[in-house]
């Protein structure tokens, strides 16, 4: 009889046992499930960029239609190229009524490492976008989730490989109708503090380190990133190193710069020099289809929105973190070899607004596409929504 209730009670002990695993991991399951469905009230993020530019203006504007499209409230600060106007800006959205639940910011006039400590401070989750930290920073700040766990993560152009192309297209081009040996480059690049500009140089310097006679004579600063700064530095240049036969340029607009400054020298870009440098903006693609400009590389005005998925995803307990915190975005190179193809494609009036309605960003995120393995951010696919 002993024998019989110890028996009846092990096995109602089991059953229990079972029940209650069965329970919990159940609930376990449903909470997962329930962390990764959409919000029942939006997130609040905040954007923080250095001023009203094209390429800013691309940027925000593809932000803002990935943010309708998750239902994101997506405010949006320009610094009207103030250092200290953006400091106040960032700290508006820390605490208090407007307190957001993440910020997403570039490296402007190096400023990143203290904004990383302010969001992390009030904790607020930041992500880095467009420009990075210099190496000094970097040491200090360690990397995402490592000194500061609500900085979780930075997505960066892909500028080493892009300047390398770049680079590499010049040369080769200077070498065809050069009749020295040796090839001489000079550039005009943007402001010294610049994340974007000192990645761009490193570049630059480690590209010439692997041809052999190219010298690199001078690459000078501009105070921002503008044309007239631009045509300015590119005329002293030239004059003070006729034997130039490559400008290298920090950016789009710098080499709309170089063509204007080229008019007063009686130079012309394809045939007395070799000219070229990062962003898709319009009047780069004209040139190069005139064989002013050798090559361009860009598309990476299309960070903020891949950043805004990547938060959207982790606010909603999806972390991106098995991908990495440190992700680099891959630009598009243009020549003269595939220039008809994105002449038809990035004119600026397929990039409106309204036109970035045809978009659908939810197709890109892990919440809305729970079988997705890995996250497809490819700028073609945006292109070919489109058209």
């Amino acid at each position: 009889m002993k024998a019989k209730n110890t028996l009846l009670t092990t096995l109602l002990s089991c059953f229990l046992f079972s029940f209650l695993m069965f329970n919990s991991h159940q609930a376990m399951a449903e909470e997962i499930l329930l962390d990764s469905q959409p919000p029942s009230k939006p997130f609040r993020i905040a954007m923080f960029y250095p001023r009203d530019a094209p390429f800013w203006t691309s940027f925000i504007n593809l932000m803002q239609a990935a943010a309708n499209d998750l239902g994101i409230e997506l405010l949006t600060f320009s610094a009207q190229g103030n250092r200290l106007l953006m400091k106040q800006q960032f700290l508006s959205v820390l605490d208090g009524k407007n307190k957001v639940d993440a910020v997403v910011f570039n490296n402007y006039k190096d400023s990143a490492s203290q904004f990383i400590k302010l969001a992390n401070d009030a904790k607020v989750f930041s992500f880095l976008v467009n420009s990075a930290m210099t190496e000094e920073r970097y040491r200090e700040m360690g990397k995402p989730r490592e000194k500061y766990p609500f900085w979780i993560g930075q997505m960066l152009p892909d500028e080493v490989g892009a300047n390398q192309k770049i680079t590499n297209i010049l040369i080769d081009e200077a070498k065809l109708i050069s009749k020295s040996s040796t090839i001489n480059v000079v550039g005009v690049n943007g402001p010294i503090s610049s994340g974007a500009a000192i990645m761009r140089f490193n570049a630059l310097k480690e590209t010439l380190k692997l041809h052999e006679n190219v010298n690199l004579l001078q690459v000078v600063n501009s105070e921002s990133w503008n044309e007239e700064e631009a045509s300015l530095k590119f005329q002293a240049l030239m004059k003070s190193y006729k034997k130039a036969t490559v400008v290298w340029a920090g950016s789009a607009r710098l080499v709309d710069g170089i063509l204007q400054g080229e008019k007063q020298l009686n130079l012309k870009a394809g045939q007395d020099y070799f000219t070229g440098g990062v962003g898709f903006k319009q009047s780069m693609l004209n040139a190069i289809a005139n064989g002013q400009v050798c090559a361009t590389a860009g598309g990476h005005y299309i960070e903020g929105a891949w950043a805004l998925v990547l938060l959207y995803d982790y606010l909603t307990g999806i972390d991106f973190m098995e991908h990495g915190v440190e992700l680099l975005t891959p630009m598009g190179l243009v020549t003269k070899d595939n220039i008809a193809l994105y002449l038809d494609n990035l004119v600026s009036e397929k990039w409106t607004s309204s036109n970035l309605k045809k978009i659908d960003f939810r197709r890109y995120s892990k919440v809305y596409n729970s079988k997705m393995e890995q996250y497809n951010f490819d700028f073609d696919s945006i292109v070919l929504q489109l058209y």
